[in-house]
């Protein structure tokens, strides 16, 4: 699935971006300024705070996966599953768009003797568990705080508000496809609409069956969500816990390097934290690395100067702003690296505990089987998929 040399370049890549990354802090801030407010100012109490939030955060988030599978697979241990949820940390961590997780984990399953049908909507429900609490979140926090926001960052609130749209429309089309035909049919209509375009059509043809396939696994997972209202909820319950507590992880951050923002502003920078983070899911790097830093650090020199929080009310904003960057690294450290690493400690323990983790080939006559009627059950759904998009055209 992922080889040792694709998992080494991708952290080299990775390693590239850190290093382009502290050039940047340097460029921008004061450096000494921000190594002495992190040095001289840490509280290792707060930091143990911060730390055991974030663990709070790794089990809530991965008790959605728990869930959904053993709603069918009983038989695979808790454990199991929580290795196959929390390596999710290290694989987003170290791919574009932070697209690595989903692949690994059905990979994952796979190996853990989950088909390949189940696996795949045990992953999109996932999804759509986090899609939908992260939207419903959101909304509230651009109803209550758009203003205050638009205020506080001018400059930025449009990009706020451009991130919001995109995620929401997003959603509102993953629920049409897996919901109703139209969406789907006017999708693959604007695909061969755009494929007449000469330089396009190779592209977007080759992508077309792909798409009809996803959208037969989106109705499928939204007809197993139908099935399993309790179980999806207890899902999406988990995911809301584990958002508000990484919302919550910026306010403790600044507190471990000795800077109160004041309880009046802690669902203010809760709602800060989902701005910024609506802002850099869209950014194509490893954890959305670059984008995520300069949402945070923006939006943050906002509530220091713009507000007058208790950062440093007297502060100039070139204080301000070594403040906010000492505040955003320790919060990258925790919310990316951190859990790149706890990611990557989870990926360790189940290659551990699974001997033939290290190929998807099947060793036995059983197995040759099963992977062979799984491959004859995907190509005639793609077969009648295709066949039943073509007579409905």
């Amino acid at each position: 699935m992922y080889s040792k040399k694709k998992i080494i370049q991708n952290l080299i890549l990775v390693g590239g971006i850190i290093v382009i990354l502290v050039i940047l802090i340097v460029s921008l801030g004061d450096i000494k300024s921000i190594w002495h407010t992190i040095t001289t100012q840490a509280n290792f109490l707060w930091m143990l705070a911060t730390l055991g939030l974030v663990l709070a955060y790794c089990f809530f988030n991965s008790l959605s996966i728990v869930f959904l599978t053993r709603r069918k697979y009983k038989d695979i241990s808790r454990t199991t599953l929580f290795y196959v949820a929390g390596s999710e940390f290290f694989f987003n961590a170290i791919t574009p768009f932070s697209s690595g997780g989903q692949p690994f984990q059905a990979y994952a399953l796979k190996q853990k003797g989950v088909k390949f049908s189940d696996s795949t909507s045990i992953l999109l429900l996932n999804f759509l568990a986090y899609q939908i609490v992260m939207n419903i979140i959101s909304v509230a926090a651009v109803i209550w705080y758009y203003g205050k926001l638009s205020n506080d960052v001018p400059n930025l609130s449009w990009l706020v508000f451009i991130g919001f749209t995109i995620n929401l429309l997003v959603m509102i089309v993953l629920v049409l496809l897996g919901t109703t035909k139209f969406m789907g049919k006017g999708i693959l209509k604007l695909i061969d609409l755009f494929a007449k375009i000469k330089f396009l059509k190779k592209f977007l043809e080759s992508r077309r069956e792909g798409f009809q396939v996803y959208v037969s696994e989106m109705q499928s997972a939204f007809k197993e969500m139908g099935s399993s209202k309790r179980v999806w909820c207890f899902a999406a319950i988990s995911k809301a816990i584990a958002l508000m507590i990484f919302y919550c992880i910026p306010f403790f951050s600044f507190l471990s390097i000795g800077i109160n923002l004041g309880m009046d502003n802690f669902i203010y920078v809760a709602a800060m934290t989902s701005f910024a983070l609506t802002i850099a899911i869209w950014i194509p790097t490893p954890g959305s690395s670059g984008g995520a830093e300069f949402a945070f650090t923006t939006l943050f020199v906002g509530l220091s100067v713009l507000n007058g929080a208790p950062l440093n009310p007297e502060a100039s904003k070139d204080v301000a702003k070594n403040l906010a960057m000492s505040g955003m690294l320790i919060w990258r450290l925790f919310t990316y690296y951190l859990l790149m690493l706890y990611g990557l400690l989870m990926y360790v323990l189940f290659t551990r505990t699974n001997k033939d983790s290290q190929t998807l080939e099947p060793t036995t006559e059983e197995e040759k089987q099963e992977l062979a009627e799984n491959t004859a059950d995907l190509e005639e759904n793609k077969e009648e998929i295709i066949n039943t998009s073509s007579e409905e055209n």
